[in-house]
């Protein structure tokens, strides 16, 4: 491949365009959609993906922006009419469709045209407006319509683009004692200025999307008529790409599923997104020049490699207890989510092979930490007289067997305990408690829902002092009652789950 020189930038009223050669020199053109709220800017939030895309893919990137809303058709359709006013110029080039999150919703809603060359579809998500946004919408259908739609009028106008921008250079002159960058804060403004017609909704009784989550699915799998690969993040809690690779393939249509390290945010910048972007844009070149993905290596002997480079990375960290350079932190991260990136059980029942009950059977055991980043968790350590133990999470099936009971198993004794155990072991167990806190547990589509049912404190097994458990009052177990752990990882030996915040914790079976 010959030299080109680095991608470049250039702004339309409708668009961002990015290019990797003279911008006439390009084989096809990339049409962009960036995720939910992000999607205001997308350079300012996709710029460094944007070019590696343009560089890998020999392609002008054309990034739409579009403002959220609860209109599926009106954004899809808005996006496509700014990327038609501005592609026009650049030629009868094929056009690949790019999108994440929300943007490979919208593009797969404008597939069926069969417009496109080919889709690559990231984070596909299609959840209802109560998975979608994590905060409570409020409720103003009660008051009256007069009321609403002053409210209403006043939002979008305090929000207007006009009016944020000019309150983010006084906040940033306020702040910094400087002007700042004009053109900085123009790309942020239409990022919070979104929000005002969204609320203006809201306030209106919009409560839902316009299509619903059954309808989307039923459009896809009646007509698709696109060359399509389907990026699944390895820890992403809002992603649907199982069931929409499902719809594609009910549709007839030629479609690949590819699993990535990394969770929702991946293709954007740093620090949100992650740092694998040309490699990204790497496997999305291949696809779109029908070079073929990178065939999978041996998938149980890169797990073994693996597992053995976590365990010499995490060695002497105490499970992540003690404290470690930030670049060995980032480097046992990234083991993790190579880990995750192959999760060989989960993958294959999620899909449809009939392998959810094979998935939720492996689950049940006893499982023992070896690795935590939770707050919750590391707080642990913190403990003014004790010292941290093993931490176990024993799981087993209800006795009604449609659920799961899971006991978290935590060991705690008084500092320099520890020190008796070789000398004096019976001191030790008397010296020595469990806490225990029992929950009840839903597995469905990898995620592991529990709800809090009780805790005690308890002596050790083997304790010369065998005292009755105590139960721990409901105040002091925990600000919440319930849990959602998204198993990333699952096999004979190691099991991987994350928290909605991208929190890891490892486990290594006992039983």
């Amino acid at each position: 491949m010959r030299a080109r020189p680095a991608a470049g930038h250039r702004k339309t009223h409708e668009a961002n365009v990015v290019a990797s050669w003279e911008l006439f020199g390009c084989f096809r053109c990339i049409h962009f959609l960036g995720g939910a709220f992000v999607s205001a800017s997308p350079r300012l939030f996709y710029q460094r993906f944007l070019e590696e895309l343009a560089e890998q893919c020999e392609a002008i990137v054309v990034a739409t922006p579009y403002q959220l809303s609860f209109d599926y058709d009106l954004m899809a359709a808005s996006a496509t009419n700014k990327f038609v006013s501005v592609s026009s110029q650049f030629g009868c080039l094929p056009v690949v469709a790019v999108g994440h999150s929300c943007g490979a919703l919208l593009h797969s809603l404008r597939a069926s045209t069969g417009t496109y060359e080919a889709c690559v579809l990231m984070s596909f998500n299609n959840k209802p407006i109560s998975d979608a946004i994590p905060v409570p919408l409020p409720d103003a259908t009660d008051a009256p319509a007069s009321l609403r739609e002053l409210l209403r009028n006043n939002i979008e106008a305090v929000l207007a683009d006009d009016n944020v921008e000019e309150g983010l250079q006084t906040a940033r002159a306020v702040f910094a004692g400087s002007n700042g960058s004009g053109a900085d804060l123009a790309k942020a403004a239409p990022v919070v200025s979104q929000f005002g017609p969204l609320l203006g909704s809201v306030i209106a009784g919009k409560k839902e999307f316009s299509i619903s989550r059954e309808e989307i699915f039923s459009r896809l799998s009646a007509k698709f008529p696109v060359r399509t690969l389907v990026i699944q993040f390895a820890n992403d809690f809002t992603d649907d790409s199982n069931k929409l690779t499902s719809c594609i393939q009910q549709a007839g249509s030629e479609v690949q599923l590819l699993r990535f390290p990394g969770g929702h945010t991946s293709p954007l910048d740093g620090p949100i997104g992650g740092s694998r972007q040309g490699q990204l844009s790497a496997r999305i070149a291949a696809f779109v020049n029908e070079e073929g993905l990178p065939g999978p290596r041996n998938a149980q002997e890169r797990i073994c490699e693996l597992r053995d480079q976590f365990l010499r990375l995490s060695a002497g960290y105490n499970r992540g207890f003690a404290p470690m350079p930030f670049g060995q932190k980032a480097a046992i991260t990234e083991c993790i989510e190579e880990l995750e990136a192959l999760k060989p059980d989960i993958n294959q029942g999620a899909i449809g092979n009939g392998g959810e009950c094979d998935v939720m059977s492996k689950l049940i055991g006893k499982w023992r930490l070896v690795w935590a980043t939770s707050p919750d968790v590391l707080l642990l350590t913190s403990l003014p007289l004790a010292e941290c133990g093993e931490i176990r999470q024993d799981i087993q099936r209800s006795q009604a067997g449609d659920q799961l009971e899971v006991i978290n198993i935590v060991e705690l004794s008084p500092k320099g305990a520890s020190l008796l155990g070789a000398a004096l072991p019976e001191v030790a167990r008397a010296l020595a408690v469990v806490s225990k806190v029992r929950a009840s547990g839903d597995f469905e589509d990898s995620l592991l829902t529990l709800q809090l049912a009780g805790a005690e404190l308890e002596t050790m097994a083997g304790s010369p002092l065998q005292l009755p458990p105590i139960p721990v009052p409901g105040q002091l177990r925990t600000t919440s009652t319930s849990v959602r752990l998204l198993t990333t990882f699952l096999d004979n030996e190691l099991r991987v789950a994350r928290t909605p915040l991208g929190d890891v914790f490892m486990f290594s079976r006992l039983l």
